[in-house]
């Protein structure tokens, strides 16, 4: 299976204005920095670029909104670097996991620069690389993945990955939260996971079973099958506990060593 063509949701940023600039919610937004971002950090080498609005990502929970690390952001700067696929075909391996493992340190380093920049013009940014993760929890600081996905950059398939046009589900993300008034983008009106096609191949790989299938009742797009945040609930301890001993069959020199992959590896949602 493909990636299909996708349609973008309009009514989810507003109207756009004559010259670049909109105002949502009281916020009007500068195209020019926003263009200027983007091109700096693509110019440094990431593959993806989006903006997600902070108000969008207000139904995190509490202490995991942009708010609750910087007051006053306005704008989530989401960059993603994509996996190679050759590599990622590899899973599990040491291959794969040096791949990973390098991924995140430049995207460390990216968004450092990133926030610098937005610093140096007299903004407040902070960086938020694949490192900022709280291991207790099993969490990151913010979830990168519902801001891509707020950004239009993709959307959930069934084993909580986000899935691009550009890359299925073989990219790593990260985030700068910044109170600068950037033009955030719009979500994607259709998804790219078709299970049915595939016939679950994601959940089905799984070795340690930690995927199961959410209920559909209630309110709000976080509930619905198809919905922008909808995807199957994941056991992350059960995930950690299988690659555990996995590290070290594999031989892994990393900290934290992936050891896994298969729902990656799988997923037969690629670019055309």
């Amino acid at each position: 299976m493909v990636a299909k063509e996708v349609k973008i949701a309009p009514q989810a940023a507003g109207e756009l204005a004559a010259q670049g600039e909109y105002q949502m919610k009281g916020t009007i937004t500068d195209k020019r920095l926003t263009t200027w971002i983007r091109k700096r950090a693509l110019a440094e080498g990431a593959d993806l670029f989006g903006v997600a609005s902070a108000e969008f990502l207000l139904s995190a929970p509490e202490g995991f909104r942009p708010e609750d690390i910087l007051r006053g952001s306005k704008a989530v700067i989401v960059v993603g670097k994509g996996l190679s696929d050759a590599t990622v075909d590899t899973a599990p391996s040491r291959l794969f996991d040096v791949m990973y493992s390098a991924t995140n340190s430049f995207l460390d380093l990216l968004v450092l620069e990133l926030a610098d920049a937005l610093g140096q013009r007299g903004y407040r940014a902070i960086a938020m690389g694949p490192h900022s993760w709280n291991k207790g929890l099993l969490r990151g600081d913010i979830s990168y993945k519902h801001a891509a996905v707020a950004a239009g950059l993709g959307r959930f398939g069934l084993q909580s990955l986000v899935l691009t046009p550009h890359y299925g589900p073989r990219q790593r993300w990260s985030a700068v939260i910044t109170d600068a008034p950037l033009e955030p983008g719009v979500p994607l009106e259709e998804g790219l996971c078709d299970p049915q096609k595939c016939n679950y191949a994601c959940v089905r790989s799984c070795p340690a079973g930690v995927f199961s299938e959410r209920e559909t009742g209630g309110a709000g797009l976080d509930r619905l099958p198809g919905g922008l945040w909808y995807y199957w609930n994941i056991n992350k301890s059960g995930c950690v506990a299988y690659r555990a001993p996995k590290r070290e069959e594999l031989g892994l020199t990393t900290l934290e060593g992936h050891a896994c992959a298969l729902c990656k590896k799988v997923c037969p949602v690629r670019a055309t």
